[in-house]
């Protein structure tokens, strides 16, 4: 089968519309399938990835967006004529014209949160697109029930769980020591978060609960791994609060790194205000890292999933998840075994790619 994944982002950009459809395109390899990538970008030119470049300038004279659909219809053809079924990940200008260009392909679609969060009823071409779709999959069922609340059209629709790498397990006792003492001079309680600098993500609250942490332990250090609009301001926070000290700004961190924190940290906190499923979340658990979330669509899911590993806090409340991270650090331990299995049960690529393909196959002959 050969599988043509339209989407946003490709690593080393670690969005989940970046990080899904590149697993997935290994694994399918694996198997003897081939996929090819249309995607956003200025990289390198690569044998399986087509870059679209994103035009800058004013997006209300429709200029740029009517170079991207010209560049997209130029360089989509020839990969259409290669491909058996595309799969269109999230909600971009350059995924719809891409869907609109696939005429009478298969075509697959899978929401990973935004385009549905966000939805207002004003896009036709977004509709056309669910609609046209011969499945839709959802990156969680809180999603799913949202999207038909909004009567997005789905002629047939299912929850398909984000993959985890392999590469987040848990590792051995003097690994761990070792990454530790990376990042901390001394003994003591590290917390981590691993989401881009935004608003959504309200690492403001992050910040200024970790200050209510750092009064009552004074062995508490909080590593933040991401990049994005909001570290000017989150890092004056910090200052303000004065815990720059105890907080570190890792910036953009290679997933392999990611991994390795994730392993390494004691608590992984989630301060978001709006996820579906929060890969960051699933990566600490399987690295054998419990983590505290805040009551968002997705930790709530997770949480009913995975149990006293994953503990909820209410959104936008530093004192509320302050509370509940003091409340784990007075008896620290490691994810259970229920929520290891789970992970391998559901969570790992080659469950993932199996429901996809058994997806793909649906498409291809309804």
């Amino acid at each position: 089968m050969k599988i043509l994944m339209v989407t946003p982002h490709v690593p080393p950009y670690q969005s989940a519309n970046a990080l899904l459809p590149h697993l997935l395109g290994e694994a399918l390899r694996a198997r003897g399938h081939e996929a090819r990538f249309l995607a956003y970008g200025n990289g390198q030119r690569r044998m399986d990835v087509t870059f679209i470049r994103r035009r800058a300038g004013s997006r209300a004279t429709r200029i740029p967006q009517a170079l991207e659909a010209l560049e997209t219809w130029l360089r989509g053809t020839s990969l259409l004529r290669w491909a058996d079924l595309v799969h269109i990940h999230s909600n971009t200008w350059m995924n719809q014209v891409a869907a609109k260009l696939a005429g009478r392909h298969p075509l697959v679609l899978t929401h990973y949160g935004t385009e549905i969060w966000h939805y207002d009823g004003k896009d036709p071409m977004f509709r056309k697109l669910n609609a046209r779709a011969r499945h839709v999959a959802f990156y969680s069922q809180a999603l799913l029930e949202h999207a038909r609340a909004l009567s997005v059209p789905l002629p047939a629709a299912s929850v398909i769980y984000p993959p985890v790498a392999d590469v987040f397990r848990p590792i051995d006792a003097r690994k761990r020591e070792d990454v530790r003492r990376r990042f901390m001079s001394r003994d003591g309680v590290l917390l981590l978060n691993v989401k881009r600098l935004h608003p959504l993500a309200d690492q403001a609250t992050l910040l200024t609960a970790f200050a209510r942490i750092a009064k009552r332990r004074e062995d508490a250090a909080l590593l933040i791994a991401g990049a994005g609009e909001s570290e000017s301001a989150l890092r004056r926070q910090a200052s303000d609060l004065g815990i720059t000290e105890r907080v570190r700004f890792l910036g953009l961190v290679p997933n392999e790194e990611v991994a390795d924190l994730q392993c390494a940290a004691d608590l992984f906190v989630l301060s978001s205000t709006l996820e579906a499923t929060p890969t960051v979340a699933l990566e600490a658990l399987a690295a054998g890292t419990p983590v505290v979330s805040t009551d968002n669509p997705g930790g709530i899911e997770l949480h009913r999933l995975f149990g006293k590993d994953l503990v909820l806090a209410p959104m936008r409340d530093p004192d509320a998840l302050a509370a509940a991270v003091l409340g784990f650090l007075e008896s620290p331990r490691r994810t259970n075994q229920e929520t290891n299995d789970l992970i391998e049960e559901r969570f790992r690529i080659e469950g993932v790619v199996t429901r996809y393909l058994a997806v793909y196959q649906k498409a291809l002959v309804s």
